[in-house]
């Protein structure tokens, strides 16, 4: 059975790796001991996981007409993702993100929207056109967050599934947000920045009072807990070696729309992007590293 398509509507740029000692500390200057240009964005991250595993993918969203902006559209369209809605916008730079690896695999990033921030009315208008036959809307926050609010409300009135990726994550997201979110993704800081709280097994509980239908809690390592009415779920992950973490929390979200669109009922789908991430992550950073689904059978 082919899987029906999964849309995302999110950021793309161009990530400057630089390999660093360990993560820079207030004041610190340092010397990088690698650099490496990257196409990233987690929206872009997502759909280009989400394609390797051989679902049809449309990514929507803007670059600049700058060389990073070819750069990006052509990365995506290399592995297979459909970018006929990447709008190149005049005047801006692409979106580009600054980020810091310590030889742990950690890192640390910083974004410059550029383009990114310019997502509005030809962005919705692309989504409407996509949303027939489609099974997942997947977003994050780092574009405008009332095209988000926007995006999210017409898929879910369209009946397509939609996952966010609350990341960058904001103290308190608007409630008609959450409201129109089948299933909030967010890591454990992320989980503890939206709710106000510590625990983060009340933090999840707190966000699906809310009105998402489901939370699932990304733990890195330590695996995954889905929260949902009906209940809730712990899933382990494999230990791995670990050699960089760039991009390993967006290939959990490609993954699991990918897994969804195929029809895997959602603990099934949970377990699917943590076998994928945790992949992920014993690869380099780069497009060219993405689990694929021979990798996974």
């Amino acid at each position: 059975m082919t899987p029906r398509a999964v849309l995302v509507l999110g950021s793309l740029n161009l990530d400057i790796l630089l390999r660093v000692p360990h993560l820079p500390l207030a004041g610190e200057t340092m010397h990088s001991q690698g650099l490496e240009r990257i196409p990233g964005g987690k929206g872009a991250n997502q759909a280009a996981a989400c394609a390797a595993l051989g679902v049809p993918t449309r990514m929507i969203g803007a670059v600049g007409t700058d060389d990073a902006g070819t750069l990006l559209q052509g990365a995506l369209r290399d592995r297979g993702v459909d970018v006929s809605a990447v709008r190149r916008v005049p005047d801006v730079a692409s979106g580009q993100a600054y980020i810091h690896i310590a030889p742990d695999g950690e890192n640390t990033i910083t974004l410059h929207g550029g383009a990114n921030q310019r997502l509005g009315s030809p962005e919705l208008a692309a989504l409407d056109k996509a949303l027939p036959g489609a099974s997942a809307l997947l977003l994050q926050l780092e574009v405008p967050l009332a095209v988000t609010i926007e995006a999210a409300r017409r898929a879910r009135a369209a009946g397509v599934t939609v996952i966010l990726d609350p990341a960058p994550a904001t103290p308190e997201l608007p409630r008609e947000l959450l409201e129109a979110v089948d299933i909030l993704t967010p890591n454990e800081h992320e989980a503890r920045t939206l709710s106000g709280e510590d625990d983060v097994d009340t933090a999840a509980r707190v966000l699906l009072g809310r009105g998402v239908r489901h939370v699932i809690v990304k733990r890195g390592a330590r695996g995954a807990l889905l929260l949902g009415m009906d209940g809730e779920q712990d899933f382990t992950a494999p230990t791995v070696q670990v050699v960089s973490t760039v991009a390993a929390g967006d290939t959990w979200g490609g993954a699991l729309a990918a897994a969804l669109a195929g029809d895997q009922a959602l603990p099934d789908a949970v377990a699917y992007a943590i076998r994928a991430a945790s992949l992920r992550v014993t690869r380099p950073a780069g497009y060219g590293h993405l689990p694929t689904r021979a990798d996974l059978v």
